[in-house]
C-alpha cells in the first residue's frame, strides 16, 4: 500500500460518506462531546491498512485491518502525512482503542475531510496537559537524558511547571533536571552515563514534588490509573515502536479505554498507548522493575 504523494479531496462522495459512516456518539455531559465516532476503512485496493504504535508509518505496526472493517473512533492525532490509493493526503491519524493503535485517516470513511467534530485530541485525558518532549536536542548528555526528560514531561503532565520550562527551547528544563540531579549538564561524565531512580526523585524534589520508588508493577499501575504519573524504568527493546535494546526511562500519564498513556523521550513526541502486557515486558528487565510515583 502507498504512502506518498499530494494532497487531493478525498474521492468517496459525501453522501455515501454520511452513510456508512454515521456518528454513533453517546453524548457526554452537557457539551455533548463524542466519546466514540464510526467509521469505516477503504481505498486501500484490497491491501488492508496497517494499525500503527504511533501516528507514522514508521511506527510499528500492531495489526492488519481490511477494507469494510467499521471501527469506533476516540481521538485523532496530527502526524505523518499519508495518501491514499486515489491520490487523497492527510496528516490526520485516528486512534482506535479496541485495535490498540491509529489507523490513516486518509483510508477512513468519517464523514469529513479534516477533523471529525467533537473527537478530541488524543493525549486529552483527565485534564492533563500531555506534552511529549524529545531528549534528542542537541545537549551533551542527550543520549542519556531520558531521566531528566521524562521528570519533565511527568512534571507538565501533573501540572506543575518545571524549572526553567520553556516550551519554545525545551532543552533548558532537561539540563535543569540533570543539574538538580547533581550532574553538570555542559560536559558528557564519562563516568556517569544514565540515571536513576534516586536521581529522578531528586530532580522532582527540586520542583516541589514528592515521590517515591516502587518496585511492585501493579502498584506502579494502580497509582497511574488512581490519576497520578509515573517514571518507569525498563528495556526500549520490548517496547513496540522501538524496539532498541537500551536501559530507559518514560513516563506513564493516564489510563484511557484500557490503554496506557505514554510519554517515551527517546521516541516520536507522541502519547503513545500501551497495554499492561506490554509495560510488564518494558519493566521486566536488567535496570528495570521499578518506577517513580509522583
Amino acid at each position: 500500500m502507498s504512502e506518498s504523494g499530494t494532497s487531493r479531496r478525498r474521492p468517496w462522495p459525501v453522501r455515501v460518506l454520511l452513510t456508512i459512516a454515521v456518528v454513533v456518539a453517546t453524548l457526554v455531559g452537557p457539551t455533548g462531546v463524542a466519546s466514540a465516532v464510526t467509521a469505516t476503512v477503504g481505498n486501500t485496493d484490497g491491501d488492508g491498512l496497517n494499525v500503527r504504535s504511533g501516528p507514522t508509518t514508521s511506527s510499528a505496526a500492531v495489526g492488519l485491518v481490511w477494507d469494510g472493517r467499521v471501527v469506533d473512533i476516540s481521538c485523532q492525532a496530527r502526524g505523518e502525512t499519508v495518501t491514499n490509493t486515489y491520490g487523497f493526503s492527510s496528516d490526520l491519524w485516528d486512534y482506535v482503542p479496541e485495535l490498540g493503535g491509529y489507523l490513516a485517516d486518509a483510508y477512513m470513511a468519517t464523514g469529513h475531510d479534516d477533523r471529525i467534530p467533537g473527537v478530541p485530541d488524543c493525549g486529552d485525558s483527565g485534564g492533563s496537559d500531555l506534552v511529549p518532549v524529545s531528549q534528542f536536542q542537541g545537549q551533551p548528555n542527550q543520549s542519556e537524558d531520558c531521566g531528566p526528560t521524562s521528570v519533565v514531561t511527568a512534571l507538565l503532565a501533573l501540572g506543575v511547571t518545571p524549572r526553567s520550562w520553556n516550551a519554545s527551547v525545551p532543552v533548558t528544563a532537561i539540563n535543569q533536571a540533570r543539574a538538580d540531579m547533581g550532574y553538570d549538564p555542559s560536559w558528557n561524565d564519562p563516568n556517569q552515563f544514565g540515571t536513576n531512580e534516586a536521581d529522578v526523585r531528586r530532580a522532582l524534589a527540586a520542583n516541589g514534588v514528592s515521590a517515591q520508588a516502587s518496585w511492585n508493577f501493579d502498584t506502579a499501575l494502580a497509582h497511574v490509573r488512581g490519576g497520578r504519573p509515573v517514571i518507569m524504568a525498563g528495556n526500549m527493546k520490548d517496547l513496540p515502536w522501538s524496539g532498541a535494546n537500551v536501559a530507559h526511562f518514560l513516563t506513564v500519564t493516564g489510563y484511557e479505554n484500557g490503554q496506557y498513556l505514554v510519554l517515551d523521550p527517546a521516541s516520536d513526541t507522541v502519547v503513545y498507548r500501551a497495554s499492561a502486557a506490554v509495560l510488564g515486558a518494558y519493566w521486566d528487565n536488567h535496570l528495570g522493575r521499578a518506577g517513580v510515583l509522583l
